[in-house]
Formats: C-alpha cells, sequence, structure tokens
C-alpha cells in the first residue's frame, strides 16, 4: 500500500504511520530518485511528508567494550501523483 516507486519495497514501520497521515495511497519517491527513474518534480511542489531511514552506528568505547547506538536520518518523499513524466 505504501512503497518506494523505484524500488518496489514496502516502507514499514513508524514511516508507514507518518505516510498513513498524509491521507495518500501508493508510491512515493525521493527528489533524487524522481530524477533518476525519470519523473520530473514541478517548480514549487513541496513534498508530503518527512521519513527516518534507521542508522546504526558502532563505536569502541575507552575501556573496550563496544557500544551500539541508534539515530535516524530524516529524508523527504513526494507522492507519485505530485510528478510529471519527463518528455522524451
Amino acid at each position: 500500500m505504501y512503497y518506494n516507486e523505484k524500488t518496489k519495497k514496502q516502507y514499514a514501520g513508524k514511516n508507514v504511520e507518518i505516510l498513513q497521515a498524509t491521507g495518500l495511497t501508493g508510491g512515493f519517491v525521493t527528489f533524487r530518485q524522481a530524477i533518476e527513474i525519470g519523473y520530473v518534480v514541478p517548480k514549487g511542489t513541496k513534498a508530503v511528508a518527512k521519513l527516518n531511514k534507521p542508522l546504526w552506528e558502532t563505536v569502541t568505547l575507552p575501556n573496550g567494550k563496544i557500544d551500539e547506538k541508534f539515530s535516524a536520518r530524516k529524508f523527504s518523499v513526494f507522492h507519485v501523483s505530485q510528478l510529471t513524466k519527463e518528455d522524451a
């Protein structure tokens, strides 16, 4: 129901809740992905949501223990209905 238009992978976790709040279903892409698959993002078009990409960082502490820290990087996505196909 909520998937990446380029990779065809389903979104999961908290990102699904964020996309549900938009009221849109179907394919979503980042700006760069839209360009790569032949879409044009019309000037002034705003992203519909900011999703989170989970990142796990492994850190070695001074005492030799290994610790994993969780963080997330946010990225903006557009719904395919906001985009136009590039003329061939």
